[in-house]
């Protein structure tokens, strides 16, 4: 579970590194635009992993 989190967590930084580059590079409002979508899909990611981790420590106590 955790190789598959901290590939998608790579791939997102990576997306967003690349995409903010071209926005500084270009100019263009659209890279911006799409680095915030990958922003917004690693703060899902980050959430998903930290609900599923919660759940799986307090699958103890039941």
């Amino acid at each position: 579970m955790g190789a598959v989190f901290r590939l998608m967590t790579l791939l997102l930084v990576g997306g967003f590194v690349v995409s903010m580059l071209l926005h500084t590079v270009t100019g263009e409002a659209i890279w911006r635009q799409r680095a915030m979508q990958v922003l917004k899909w690693g703060v899902v990611l980050a959430l998903v992993f930290f609900g599923a981790l919660i759940l799986r420590r307090g699958a103890v106590f039941i």
